[in-house]
């Protein structure tokens, strides 16, 4: 059985935000009046955090799953 590895921070946070961003705009809209083109700022943006965190946490779990090693992960750490 493989054991789950942990993510590293930087991506766990960045999904966090995107998830944040993208569900927090219409639940405020009911109480504060934000812009149509902000509010798709914001859930656009919060849609790339997502996808890029995403797309990061693949790349990362590639490059540990060789071997189990833990191989060129400089990357993910800055």
């Amino acid at each position: 059985m493989m054991r789950l590895q942990k993510l590293p921070r930087r991506i766990s946070i960045m999904i966090a935000i995107g998830l944040l961003m993208t569900t927090t705009p219409p639940l405020i809209n009911d109480w504060v009046h934000i812009p149509d083109f902000l509010r798709g700022v914001i859930i656009g943006v919060g849609f790339v955090l997502e996808i890029r965190g995403i797309m990061l946490a693949n790349k990362w779990r590639k490059a540990t799953s060789v071997c189990g090693m833990r191989e060129n992960t400089d990357d993910f750490n800055k």
